[in-house]
């Protein structure tokens, strides 16, 4: 053992004693910072010294091709997301089993065949163009989706017409960190992006800042896109939107950090006398709430009655309503209160009326169904100990999907037609994995 260590010849790792940094009066020393430019002559000079040390070890111990067969058998088992109507068509994600990317399938209903929609495999020769944020408009017949390159944050949008599963001319840039929504017209969608730069290919260690909230109509020029939101005293903060089931308002939610926090304002589109394109550097927005003491995520609105899920002076997250003609937070309601205990992961409205709740339980998830109209609960979902994975289904839908996952089973998703009487959810798909048998297992 000792004669082996003495073949390690480590790289020199340079210490810049000169780099210190004052916080709040103490001086902490970082003699490493040189290492935080990826690009430096010396950097990448000691990643390669790093990988000429390490790599003949790892491809010469014989342990290597017995750890890497048994986990690709392991992962080697087909992966399918919960389907979803857009349009009048249904989508859902699949990936045969080590496919770099899952594959967009489209059906017209649920008997038919699925046929690939999108294939994010051929965006590049070795995999690792990956899709990022999409959204296809409220008539289904466009999609804006973005691609990221090699892991990166980065994404370019460009716009799919459905019935041709070809892409149009438009192609946008600078994007990170963004949603895309469309307004119900048809005509174009919200998306966030960054000033120019000199450097955007997820290597760059500098932060990104002044993130602007741009509304694209298809068919023409980025540089034609009408700013609707920027903040430059504030350059940190970023802007996502959203547009509301009605179509009639745009949220736009404002954060500055990862924190579950932030601002919201809104605007409600028909009181624009010349539409979004007549905007000029700013949506004429109302600021419903102008601090970050907590998180808002809109949930579903009826005229100017909105409800909205929250961690406001309640960390495990309660459903309120606001009313924009009553905005002051004293005549705020609680639709469903803070549990005492589980903490509601997240909420949905579906088949117009009702609510889908995800609470976490202890160690495992629980799902409920609730009315919209006052938070009462209709019924609890049947479920084992484990995780709901994802979901899916809309204020429009009469059903919804969810996929179970647990410690015994990769992933079985459920059907509930929410339109009929008994509430009782069907088995859709359920995945198999070769050489595990679940009846032999109790959890």
């Amino acid at each position: 053992m000792t004669s082996e260590k003495q073949k390690w010849q480590y790289p020199t790792a340079r210490r810049d004693e000169s780099s210190v940094e004052n916080y709040h009066g103490t001086s902490i020393p970082d003699p490493y910072r040189w290492l935080e430019d990826p690009d430096s002559k010396e950097t990448e000079e000691f990643v390669e010294a790093q990988n000429n040390l390490t790599r003949p070890y790892i491809d010469g111990n014989p342990a290597k091709e017995t750890f890497l067969k048994r986990l690709t058998e392991l992962y080697n088992y087909p992966k399918t997301g919960c389907p979803f109507r857009r349009g009048d068509r249904f989508y859902h994600y699949h990936n045969t089993g080590l496919q770099n990317q899952s594959v967009l399938y489209s059906y017209a209903s649920l008997e038919d065949e699925p046929k690939v929609f999108l294939d994010p495999n051929t965006f590049s020769e070795d995999g690792t163009v990956a899709l990022g944020a999409m959204a296809f408009s409220k008539n289904g017949e466009f999609l804006a989706y973005g691609t990221s390159a090699s892991g990166s944050d980065w994404q370019t949008i460009k716009v799919r017409s459905v019935e041709s599963r070809e892409d149009l001319s438009d192609v946008l840039e600078h994007i990170k960190f963004s949603s895309i929504t469309w307004t119900h017209d048809h005509k174009g969608f919200f998306y966030s992006r960054y000033p120019v730069g000199d450097k955007s290919d997820g290597t760059e260690t500098d932060a990104n800042l002044n993130q602007m909230l741009y509304y694209h109509i298809i068919g023409t020029s980025q540089s034609d896109d009408v700013l609707c939101w920027k903040c430059p005293e504030e350059p940190k903060w970023m802007c996502s939107a959203e547009v509301t089931d009605d179509g009639e308002y745009v949220l736009l939610y404002i954060s500055e950090s990862c924190d579950p926090v932030n601002r919201l304002y809104y605007c409600k589109l028909a009181d624009l006398p010349t539409g979004i394109a007549g905007c000029k550097d700013q949506l004429p927005s109302v600021k419903l709430v102008d601090n970050f003491d907590a998180k808002y995520d809109y949930i579903a609105n009826d005229g100017r009655e909105f409800s909205f899920l929250t961690n406001l002076k309640s960390p495990r997250y309660k459903l309120i309503r606001i009313n924009l003609d009553a905005p002051e937070q004293e005549k705020w309601v609680d639709v469903v209160s803070e549990h005492e205990k589980d903490v509601l992961s997240w909420c949905a409205c579906v088949n117009q009326d009702k609510l889908v709740l995800c609470y976490l339980q202890d160690v495992k998830n629980v799902l409920y169904l609730h009315k919209l109209s006052d938070g009462s609960r209709i019924t609890e979902f049947p479920l084992d100990v484990g995780t709901i994975a994802s979901y899916s289904g809309r204020r429009e839908d009469s059903f919804m999907f969810y996929k179970f996952t647990s410690f015994l089973t990769p992933g079985t998703i459920f059907y509930c037609d929410l339109s009929k009487p008994e509430l009782e959810p069907k088995m859709h798909l359920e995945t198999k994995v070769a050489g595990i048998e679940q009846s032999d297992f109790e959890v």
